[in-house]
């Protein structure tokens, strides 16, 4: 897509919150970008030779750990992301580095992650106590009457304010898709892919190249 082209429709998408289209279209905008924004972190590791099935994972664990640091601890959510975020990298880790080590690739790589997410989702379930199970948790509001607008506590009344965060973070996992892709670790990746134990043999280090694309979009 010609550059000019892009910016056009990347303003007017951002101008769609000023066309009056009402909240429950801007909800259902928001939801897409949300996804799109998945969809571009997946696509990153997807394109790169690893299919995983265990994004669901780890963004259940980031937004869960918000969550439950502000509701039963008070911590800000600009922590609780920090500390999502970390714990989210740990877990891909965790799986990450048996699996490349052991040289589990393809469609096995896929099911282990599958597995990943589904022990998250009956975790999760199993705390019903602190999480909420199956019905989910809802942050405690620190939005008092009048108030509409909280940024310590990233609580916004309007539904403007989250669709330009999510737009955000969609255009900056594309403009990270498109670093990625335009490195020398995406030409590493299409190797291992093809050939590990010739990869290896170049001086490729399989492992490193792995771990990067696997946590890179989290």
């Amino acid at each position: 897509m010609p550059r000019a082209l892009l910016g056009v429709s990347i303003a007017l998408l951002a101008l769609l919150p000023l066309s009056g289209i009402g909240n429950y279209p801007l909800h259902l905008v928001i939801n897409c970008l949300l996804w799109g924004y998945v969809y571009t972190s997946w696509s990153v590791m997807g394109r790169l030779g690893l299919v995983s099935f265990g994004h669901g994972a780890f963004l259940g664990i980031g937004a869960y750990a918000v969550v439950m640091l502000w509701n039963n601890f008070g911590v800000s959510p600009w922590l609780g992301a920090i500390a999502g975020i970390v714990a989210s990298v740990i877990v891909a880790l965790m799986i990450g580095i048996p699996c490349f080590r052991f040289k589990i690739v393809g469609h096995y790589f896929a099911l282990v992650t599958l597995a990943l997410s589904e022990v998250t989702r009956l975790v999760i379930v199993a705390l019903r106590d602190q999480t909420g199970g199956s019905l989910g948790a809802t942050p405690n509001t620190a939005l008092a009457q009048g108030v509409t607008v909280s940024f310590e506590a990233l609580q916004f009344q309007s539904k403007i304010a989250w669709f330009y965060v999510i737009l955000a973070f969609w255009l900056l996992a594309l403009w990270v898709w498109h670093v990625v892709d335009r490195s020398m670790t995406r030409l590493a990746l299409e190797a291992i892919s093809q050939e590990e134990d010739a990869a290896a043999s170049i001086g490729i280090n399989v492992t490193k190249s792995k771990l990067f694309v696997t946590i890179i979009p989290r």
